[in-house]
């Protein structure tokens, strides 16, 4: 934005690039755009880029020791509405989703490592004979992963969304937006904790499923207790539905995507 001359009755008049509105001042009245030039030199570009980066990171700093640390509390200041010193839920959210893709791709995991690894081999001889494919072949995997990491990301996104809808089950005079961001923050959670369940083989895989899910509900219950209080009698009780819940719709809601990508894969 900057400020532009045009005629008038009173000599130039200064006017905002993004509305035209006439300007006051170093922001815009109408949309709050700055005034400043669209085309700057090079040093102001990287100051600002470096303001921005400083800020983020300052952000970030105070962000993670919150979520990690002290369940809950994130949703708390983000309901209180205290935001300004923190990551946005759901830049948050897209941001820990966005690791867990480069993990997948840099180490090759898929959720067709874990059907073979886990599965009998009487069902897996049955679906392969029903998609008419050979699940070890190199090509069919690489085609497999190629098409799941095109749906994953929509999955991924659906997660909040599901936290949101179940915590309006058992919350239901609490607003949306609430419920949205603790989806937000519960799910980077989870993001973040679920990264060594792709690379654990072996005995150690159920050992790591075992520890994370003790630390993912316990976080949950506690996060629960300091956003939405109560008594800890129905606190339990909606622990329990939302847990259940949510598993259950993420759970059909995997399996139908992870059946799409493999009749998709063999065409």
């Amino acid at each position: 934005m900057t400020e532009v001359g045009t005629d008038s009755s009173e000599g130039l008049e200064a006017l905002c690039l993004e509305c035209g509105e006439p300007l006051s001042g170093r922001f815009c009245s109408q949309c709050g755009a700055k005034n400043r030039p669209p085309l700057r030199p090079l040093h102001h570009w990287l100051r600002d880029l470096g303001r921005q980066v400083a800020v983020l990171d300052i952000r970030l700093l105070r962000t993670l020791p919150r979520l990690f640390f002290s369940p809950g509390r994130l949703t708390a200041e983000y309901v209180a509405g205290r935001r300004l010193a923190y990551t946005s839920p759901i830049r948050l959210y897209v941001a820990a989703s966005a690791v867990v893709l480069a993990v997948m791709s840099l180490s090759g995991v898929s959720d067709l490592d874990a059907l073979l690894a886990n599965g009998t081999e009487e069902d897996i001889a049955a679906l392969e004979e029903a998609l008419g494919a050979d699940l070890r072949d190199p090509a069919y995997q690489a085609r497999f992963n190629q098409r799941l990491d095109t749906i994953y990301p929509i999955l991924n996104l659906f997660s909040p969304v599901a936290m949101m809808l179940m915590l309006k089950l058992v919350y239901w005079r609490r607003y949306l937006q609430e419920h949205l961001a603790f989806g937000c923050h519960y799910g980077t959670f989870l993001s973040i904790i679920g990264v060594p369940l792709l690379t654990a083989e072996g005995i150690a895989h159920p050992i790591v499923v075992s520890l994370v899910a003790i630390v993912a509900l316990f976080y949950l219950l506690v996060a629960m207790r300091r956003v939405y209080g109560g008594g800890w009698p129905g606190l339990i009780a909606r622990f329990v539905v939302f847990s259940l819940g949510f598993v259950a719709i993420l759970g059909a809601v995997s399996f139908v995507t992870f059946t799409i990508v493999l009749v998709a894969t063999r065409s």
